[in-house]
């Protein structure tokens, strides 16, 4: 594996290792259990690779919900987790400060234009982010209050 392909998978890695612990210390105080486990990933840019999923169980023991990372190598962002609940699911993508952007240049005649647009509004530092409703464009950076959110969405969670 290439030393830049090594970076990424580590960096993606790392991050997800972060995002778990915070997750963790967010329920401290709740009766959830988190539960790492080791899966493996295999992306064409890197091959095999091993990282850990998350798993969110209930005080009976009933699964809550899933954090399943999907990759380090995806369009416009640093990976993506799928957090996938039992009644529905969310994507969490990585992404540097400002985003992902589009650059254009449009040139005719002398004439020559070049703009550059974000694809998401809200990305104000690099992290895991909520992507919204696509026909807005917002991100919401992944903070405590934004994961209780997402838990009662995917799985009808009602502690916090």
């Amino acid at each position: 594996m290439d030393e830049n392909v090594k970076g990424r998978v580590s960096s993606f890695v790392n991050s997800v290792g972060r995002l778990f612990t915070d997750i963790e210390s967010w329920i401290a105080s709740t009766t959830l259990k988190a539960i790492r486990q080791p899966i493996q990933i295999s992306e064409e840019a890197s091959g095999r690779y091993e990282i850990d999923k998350l798993t969110l169980k209930s005080e009976k023991g009933k699964r809550v919900a899933e954090f399943f990372p999907v990759g380090a190598f995806i369009i416009g962002g640093n990976g993506r987790i799928d957090l996938v609940g039992t009644i529905d699911k969310a994507i969490i993508v990585n992404l540097k400060t400002g985003g992902p952007v589009m650059t254009t240049t449009i040139a005719a005649e002398g004439y020559k234009e070049t703009r550059t647009t974000s694809f998401y509004e809200g990305v104000t530092q690099e992290g895991w982010y909520l992507i919204g409703d696509g026909r807005h464009g917002k991100a919401y950076f992944f903070t405590k209050d934004l994961f209780f959110d997402l838990l009662r969405e995917v799985s009808d969670y009602a502690g916090g």
